[in-house]
């Protein structure tokens, strides 16, 4: 949903860390970001700091 809403609202560029190998939708399972069927594809720069985002998703996800 998050990928469809950033196609939607003409973001230029979607910058993130972590991959979500089961869900994501912005180059790992799917990538809506960049599919050329839609009409607008924001630059995408992935795995910026990835080590520290997997980290913190995965301690956040453990205590819940």
């Amino acid at each position: 949903m998050c990928a469809g809403a950033l196609v939607q609202s003409r973001v230029d560029r979607v910058v993130y860390g972590a991959r979500d190998d089961k869900a994501g939708a912005a180059g790992s399972l799917w990538d809506v970001v960049r599919d050329r069927r839609l009409n607008h594809r924001p630059e995408v720069i992935a795995g910026v700091l990835a080590e520290e985002c997997a980290r913190l998703l995965t301690d956040f996800f453990r205590t819940r």
